[in-house]
């Protein structure tokens, strides 16, 4: 079976294709091995001051045999998580471990 890691650079790929403005990516770990955890920067979004975390099911048919939940945020939003003005989802952890992908 493929790993978190995997399953997060095949996704990660697959969304650079569909947002070319993507400047990067994270996966943050989930320290149960459950699902995938990525945090998007594209400045193809617009800047709400929120973090909105989108959830999807495992689809083992597609490749993707763990659910994933994507954070999209604007360059200028993920800056306010680095500052601590802004947080990750609840459950995420007070400090996650952020992996460029």
């Amino acid at each position: 079976m493929q790993t978190i890691y995997q399953v997060a650079a095949l996704l990660a790929a697959a969304h650079r294709k569909q947002d070319p403005e993507i400047q990067e990516i994270f996966v943050v770990e989930d320290p149960t091995g459950r699902e995938v955890r990525l945090l998007e920067v594209s400045s193809g979004v617009g800047s709400v001051g929120a973090i909105m975390p989108y959830g999807y099911a495992a689809r083992p048919d597609l490749g993707v045999p763990y659910p994933s939940i994507i954070v999209l945020v604007s360059p200028e939003e993920k800056e306010h998580l680095d500052q601590g003005r802004l947080r990750l989802p609840e459950g995420w952890g007070e400090s996650p471990v952020l992996r460029r992908i």
